[in-house]
């Protein structure tokens, strides 16, 4: 009965292992974990398809879950990675990739990935807790990464309103559309649907919540300093590491070029994520000095 959950969980952490090691983005990654885990589900369920089902309604959130909290409530993570079909899956991972990309570079992989699930987590906790208030839909699988996108594009549209981006909106893509203005088209959709009390099968509860949830975290995480700026090593030193390595040399040029807060410590935190040792290729810390062997690079 757990076979075919065990296999998606298996390839979701290979996958994920796989873009860790490459130094993909962190919006990147949640894209090809998303279609990995689909994939295979589908050959999963085109061999057995009750194998399929049964993986398909474990790893999804019901909100009967949150009257006794156990094992059930590690769904709500599981559940961001589970999609109905193939265009469930494709608009979510589109509208990731054409959000996500841009506002990664902005606030960092580390802010990034928080916002995300936190702001899917809750998205589904307050549909469920209202569930659980109301007696109804207790039974009812959630599932799909649209609460965790809608957390982005909250925080998004916050912080950074005017940046401009590629967006589809509705069925026209438009090549560079202001955050804000794409925002309030899905926001105002989402919001007339909740109005009318639609049910066509789709979590826009959960989206507007999550949305909320998004607007209320980017302030918070990304006022935390991720990495130390170059008020503690100055940026000669951080030119001459780079030279030494050959590694960063564009992310310092965007250091200099960049003139807010946020996006410098986003390229830094990129430049020390592919500082390596020359010697045995393991990370260096921020004083120049690798995190193996303990050489100092600058010596």
């Amino acid at each position: 009965m757990f076979v075919g959950t065990l296999i998606l969980v298996v390839v979701g952490l290979l996958v994920a292992y796989y873009c860790i090691r490459n130094e993909f983005m962190v919006s990147q990654s949640l894209v090809f974990i998303n279609f990995a885990i689909f994939a295979v589900w589908a050959v999963i369920y085109r061999i057995s398809p009750q194998m399929g089902y049964d993986a398909f309604f474990e790893l999804g959130f019901r909100s009967m879950y949150l009257e006794s909290p156990e094992f059930g409530l590690l769904t709500l993570i599981s559940a961001m990675f589970m999609h109905g079909g193939p265009m469930h899956l494709l608009m979510n991972m589109l509208i990731l990739i054409l959000l996500g990309v841009p506002f990664e570079d902005r606030i960092g992989s580390r802010a990034f990935l928080r916002i995300y699930f936190i702001s899917g987590i809750i998205g589904s906790l307050v549909t469920g807790s209202i569930s659980v208030w109301n007696g109804t839909g207790l039974e009812t699988i959630n599932i799909g990464a649209s609460g965790a996108v809608f957390g982005i594009m909250g925080g998004f549209a916050l912080l950074y309103p005017r940046d401009e981006i590629p967006m589809l909106l509705g069925p026209i893509f438009m090549h560079r559309v202001p955050v804000l203005l794409a925002t309030l088209v899905f926001i105002g959709m989402e919001t007339l649907y909740v109005g009318l009390g639609t049910e066509d099968g789709i979590g826009h509860g959960t989206h507007m919540a999550s949305f909320i949830a998004g607007v209320f975290l980017a302030p918070y995480f990304t006022s935390k300093k991720e990495v130390e700026t170059n008020l503690e090593i100055g940026l000669e030193r951080l030119v001459k590491l780079s030279e030494i390595t050959q590694k960063g040399n564009y992310e310092l040029q965007m250091v200099k070029e960049s003139d807010e807060p946020e996006l410098i410590d986003a390229w830094l935190e990129k430049f020390w994520e592919q500082q390596e040792c020359p010697d045995c290729g393991e990370s260096v810390d921020m004083q120049g000095v690798c995190s193996d062997c303990r050489k100092d690079i600058f010596s």
